[in-house]
């Protein structure tokens, strides 16, 4: 173990990595990793790279590793829920390692909280879209389905009526003529009929699937009280001030520590210490997120 030389390459990694020179940045953080592998540091700043380029496994794989050395390398979870979010069947462990990314900026409160909280929400966004998709896909197939069976169905009973009347007409040649002219009548008739028949059937399925999207479409409306006040985006960890509104625990302490030591809407002085959690609205944003 060197960790002077292993410090040496992670420098030079890092003048590599602000030249944009992602490949031999890699090279340079891979070599401080052989000189001191126990760094988590070293870790990450190849992780960086990697999801600069695209190599999600690897993100993960130096996260895991990282996070491994250090439990509470909040560094090593953001990144790592990134790349996870970028793989459509790992989207759910994306949205549990940013949550836990976010909760242990908010115990360390690092600088880069808000940006936790913002790949959370472009994590949960995408399994919606996922989700979403899925549906759509499957009623499409299902609405698919239903209406070939009607067709067949339909057919099927004209089909029959056509045999039936072919027999009749054979056993009763002497009103071959009449019955003819007649059963074709009310075979036209009762085909005409099954068409309508279809027809509203097909018009009900329709409309089912319709009043279904609008149904789900309206669930997926974000209600403004779960948006924050200052972002307007749902919020993630919403806290009450003592005048009584609610804000995003990450912008309202953005706010404190930018702008100023004051409750932005209603003015009265306020401090991060005089801040409550509303886990019951919490809860609520937390159900329909799950939703």
């Amino acid at each position: 173990m060197s960790p002077s030389e292993a410090e040496s390459h992670k420098l030079q990694g890092n003048i590599y990595f602000g030249q944009q020179l992602y490949d031999e940045a890699i090279r340079e953080y891979s070599t401080a990793i052989i000189k001191n592998p126990n760094n988590p540091v070293y870790y990450t700043n190849r992780a960086i790279c990697f999801l600069r380029t695209h190599q999600f496994d690897k993100v993960i794989a130096d996260c895991e590793r990282a996070t491994e050395l250090n439990v509470e390398w909040v560094k090593g979870y953001y990144l790592m829920g990134q790349a996870l979010a970028e793989i459509d069947s790992r989207v759910e462990r994306a949205i549990t390692t940013l949550r836990k990314a976010y909760d242990l900026s908010i115990q360390q409160r690092v600088t880069y909280s808000e940006e936790i909280a913002n790949a959370y929400r472009q994590a949960k966004k995408k399994k919606w879209e996922i989700a979403d998709k899925k549906r759509r896909s499957e009623q499409s197939d299902l609405h698919s389905y239903l209406t070939t069976l009607m067709e067949e169905e339909r057919k099927r009973r004209v089909e029959g009526l056509e045999g039936w009347e072919r027999e009749r007409v054979e056993y009763e040649l002497v009103r071959a003529y009449l019955s003819f002219f007649t059963e074709t009548v009310e075979e036209v008739n009762i085909e005409a009929n099954f068409r309508w028949e279809q027809n509203e059937r097909t018009s009900q399925i329709q409309t089912l699937f319709n009043t279904a999207n609008d149904e789900s479409a309206k669930r997926r409306e974000v209600p403004d009280y779960y948006c924050g006040k200052i972002s307007f985006e749902i919020m993630m960890d919403p806290v009450v001030t003592p005048s009584g509104i609610t804000y995003d625990r990450t912008e309202i302490r953005q706010h404190l520590n930018k702008i100023g030591q004051f409750d932005p809407l209603s003015r009265k002085p306020l401090r991060e210490e005089d801040l409550v959690a509303n886990l019951s609205l919490k809860e609520a944003i937390d159900d329909f997120l799950d939703q």
